[in-house]
């Protein structure tokens, strides 16, 4: 993407992860719209259609991080889509379930060493730590 402008990609994020989430069971009829609508997404995140739709239209919305965090829950996000997402919108993720805990850090800078090919490990702020 040759746009730079972190507003414009954390919609374009936000889209394109809503438009591959699988067709709610709810949903009835024929959709011309790939994945969840906004309305979809917006009703399961907490969120407004409208406040949705700037965010996704790059608009000047600040998003907080109680709102990020329903909204990567809403998305079913991995870690490092999540990760993404709160670098994209500025904020930082105060999820503690994704640290990893110090005095583990000894045993997993070893795993890599046991692959065959490259490996690295990183940290939740992206990190190289092995």
């Amino acid at each position: 993407m040759s746009d730079a402008n972190p507003r414009r990609l954390l919609g374009a994020f936000i889209r394109t992860h809503r438009e591959h989430l699988p067709t709610p069971a709810k949903s009835i009829g024929r959709r011309r719209t790939p994945g969840w609508r906004r309305e979809e997404l917006a009703d399961a995140a907490g969120v407004s259609v409208t406040w949705l739709t700037w965010l996704e239209q790059g608009r000047e919305v600040q998003a907080s991080v109680t709102t990020l965090t329903r909204l990567a829950q809403a998305l079913c996000l991995s870690p490092a889509e999540r990760a993404s997402l709160f670098d994209l919108a500025g904020r930082r993720d105060t999820d503690k379930k994704t640290e990893v805990p110090i005095d583990l850090l000894p045993q997993l800078s070893e795993l890599p060493g046991q692959f065959n090919g490259p490996a690295y490990l990183i940290d939740r702020v992206w990190t190289a730590r092995a």
